[in-house]
């Protein structure tokens, strides 16, 4: 896959291309229907094209911090193993705020990008002040020959699926926000030294760091898994502090991996989140949380 961002996403050109509109923050089911039609185009011959930003309109008009389900490094991963071929992470500015819906379209998806189809959500808006719309995108699809598709959403447990409504449940109701996602939800990053107590007490583990950028769910234990060489693992990951063991820590990932144990240090692992087994806790001793691991593991493997 070509992943290009900033002033190189600006400066890419290329023809015969279905594209792909939207912020894809969390890439969920909705958004998978979208790739799923850039699939379909595939076998036409066209080029199957991801136009995304790679800061937040918010971030860049009000001002406001905002953190994402997936990381940029993460959406490309994903987008990726979904079969995308170009993944434009377009610098979302003052300039490009100001550009009118017509621009747009003429400039980035039509001298630019070559566009022949296009996807987007039904209620898909672009352009200055969002002043652009479906039905404009059809007047000008028809004006500059390229299809456009706008795909109805999708609805969950009487909720309209949606990044919001994701990053409302991830925290609270984790295994909504899993099947609205589609895929678990995953942490992508290094493996890197921790302290080494896991090896201590029987569970040597891989912690991973997680960008300050990235939103997370609840703090505790989960059941996880992890794909290495092709072979997938089962696991159970703490995201948290660390609260039994002393000193200050950063949120991190740690997990333990069942029937795994050759040296990962230095690799980038996708661990994904399957379910919530319990909050994090501080424990009175290690022997204490020693024994909890083996109850997590025991509960985890009922559950399988």
């Amino acid at each position: 896959m070509i992943y290009l961002r900033d002033d190189d996403a600006k400066q890419f050109h290329t023809v015969g291309t279905a594209i792909a509109l939207g912020k894809f923050d969390g890439i969920h089911v909705g958004h998978q229907m979208l790739i799923d039609g850039l699939k379909r185009e595939k076998k036409l011959g066209r080029s199957a094209l991801v136009f995304t930003f790679g800061n937040t309109p918010n971030s860049v008009l009000n001002g406001r911090v905002h953190k994402n389900i997936y990381t940029a490094q993460e959406k490309a991963l994903y987008f990726e193993e979904l079969g995308v071929d170009v993944l434009l992470d377009y610098p979302f500015t003052r300039e490009f705020a100001a550009m009118s819906p017509e621009d747009f379209v003429v400039n980035c998806l039509v001298h630019q990008l070559g566009v022949q189809s296009v996807y987007v959500g039904s209620d898909y808006h672009f352009g200055k002040g969002r002043s652009g719309n479906v039905a404009l995108l059809e007047a000008l699809g028809e004006q500059h020959h390229f299809e456009v598709h706008a795909l109805q959403k999708k609805t969950l447990h009487g909720k309209v699926v949606s990044s919001t409504t994701i990053r409302d449940m991830l925290e609270s109701h984790f295994h909504i926000a899993n099947e609205m996602l589609g895929n678990p939800y995953f942490i992508y990053g290094e493996v890197i030294h921790g302290q080494h107590l896991g090896h201590t007490i029987g569970f040597p583990t891989m912690n991973q760091e997680i960008s300050e950028q990235k939103l997370l769910p609840a703090y505790g234990v989960y059941a996880s898994r992890v794909k290495i060489d092709g072979v997938i693992y089962r696991g159970i990951s703490n995201l948290g502090k660390k609260p039994t063991v002393s000193g200050t820590h950063h949120v991190g990932l740690e997990t333990y991996l069942l029937d795994y144990s050759d040296n990962l240090y230095g690799r980038k692992l996708k661990t994904e989140l399957l379910y919530f087994i319990r909050s994090e806790e501080k424990f009175t001793s290690v022997d204490a949380l020693k024994k909890q691991i083996h109850n997590d593991i025991r509960l985890m493997l009922e559950q399988d």
